[in-house]
This record gives structure tokens, sequence and C-alpha cells, in this order.
């Protein structure tokens, strides 16, 4: 599978960004690239490889310890509220 000029601009138009002439080219090629990348990992032999293993998210918990913020850091806060950084929010 190949990426076309006219691919890229399709993309483009559908995720709302644009993209100037000058740089269509180059992103054809880094998403050839990638394709390519993408195509050598389905070659990759993975018979011997058992896929019932488990993933166990818990290994990688960490406790969730408050520490004291450094006051310079809080000095370079644009909002800042009972020593706390104010974020805007993200979820509705």
């Amino acid at each position: 599978m190949s990426v076309t000029i006219e691919d890229v601009e399709k993309v483009s138009h559908l995720a709302k960004i644009s993209i100037s002439k000058e740089k269509v080219e180059k992103m054809r090629n880094d998403l050839n690239k990638v394709l390519h990348f993408v195509e050598q990992l389905s070659s990759v032999d993975c018979s011997g490889i058992d896929d019932s293993v488990e993933y166990d998210a818990k290994l990688h918990e960490r406790a969730d310890v408050a520490v004291e913020t450094d006051p310079a850091v809080m000095d370079n806060a644009p909002q800042k509220e009972c020593n706390m950084f104010v974020v805007p929010k993200v979820l509705g």
C-alpha cells in the first residue's frame, strides 16, 4: 500500500488540518515510511510467543503521595489557589 498526494490532501481535509503544498510531499513520504514499518511488523515470526499471557496493570501503580511544592515553581504558575495549580476543566 502506498499513500498518494490525493490521500494526504483528503485526510488533511477530513481532519480539518491545513497543509501547505510544499509540505504535502514530505507528509506523503513520512506516511509511506510508517506504513512500510507496519508492513515489516506483519512479517515477524511470532509462532513461539505465548499470546495467553495476562498483563497485570498493578505492576505499574504507584502510591499517590502528596509532596510539598517548590515555591519557585508556584511563582511561575499562571493561576494558583491554596498552593495548587489551577487548570482548565477538560471533562464535562
